[in-house]
């Protein structure tokens, strides 16, 4: 498969402005987004967020997603996301999420209603860090892949801190933001993501856009601070 450094290398001159993997629209500037208002965050036709579009670029270079025969399970389905996958004929793409709009399986993550070894991949972003047992929910989604099945996982993470920080009795909106950095997390992750999933069974590798190459970085407006963990069930 060929880099995503190599592929950068040989495509046409994008100029200055910003082009946006998930839509594959090009602006001059993005459109700050977020209680810091980050610059160039999101993609004024897909609303894509930097994470996103990390994440888009990992399934892209990194797996098999749009190309092989997959069973997917997709947990709080992005729209940038959603409406390209729901296209993608290679797929049976299953989303999910406790609200019933736009999904197609209402479930709990940390009690999937599936058998073990359903789906041949999992995507899972931005939602551990709102469920009150991640461990648990994170051996549901080893039990539901088959093996040699992965899963894509991403969390918001402090890269400064080195435990994750979680304290069940912490229940107040303003006390979960001051600490966690939203009013509905009930956790802040720290560089122990890798140790956290792992130890439910995964095989961990993480991925950011340092990997990529600064000029990915600067195309597609991501950040040094996501990361994608590839978390693979042993076949």
């Amino acid at each position: 498969m060929t880099s995503l450094a190599n592929q950068i290398a040989t495509e046409p001159a994008a100029g200055d402005g910003i082009t946006c993997p998930c839509c594959g629209n090009q602006s001059a500037n993005f459109l700050k987004f977020g209680l810091a208002e980050r610059p160039s965050a999101k993609c004024p036709y897909c609303g894509s967020k930097k994470r996103h579009r990390l994440l888009w670029l990992f399934l892209r270079e990194q797996t098999e997603l749009f190309t092989g025969r997959m069973r997917v399970l997709h947990f709080a389905p992005e729209r940038c996301f959603r409406k390209r996958l729901e296209k993608q004929q290679n797929l049976e793409y299953v989303t999910a999420d406790l609200a019933p709009e736009k999904v197609k399986l209402v479930i709990d993550i940390m009690a999937i209603a599936a058998p073990a070894g359903t789906f041949d991949a999992i995507l899972c972003s931005h939602v551990l860090e709102h469920v009150t047992d991640d461990l648990r929910a994170m051996r549901e989604l080893y039990r539901v892949l088959k093996p040699g099945g992965w899963a894509a996982i991403m969390v918001p993470t402090d890269p400064d801190r080195a435990r994750t920080l979680e304290d069940p009795s912490i229940v107040s909106p303003s006390d979960r933001e001051r600490l966690f950095g939203q009013h509905d997390h009930v956790r802040l992750y720290g560089r122990d993501v890798p140790e956290r999933i792992s130890g439910t069974g995964f095989t961990v590798v993480a991925h950011g856009a340092k990997e990529l190459g600064s000029e990915a970085a600067r195309r597609y407006a991501l950040s040094s601070k996501d990361r994608v963990y590839l978390c693979t069930k042993p076949g």
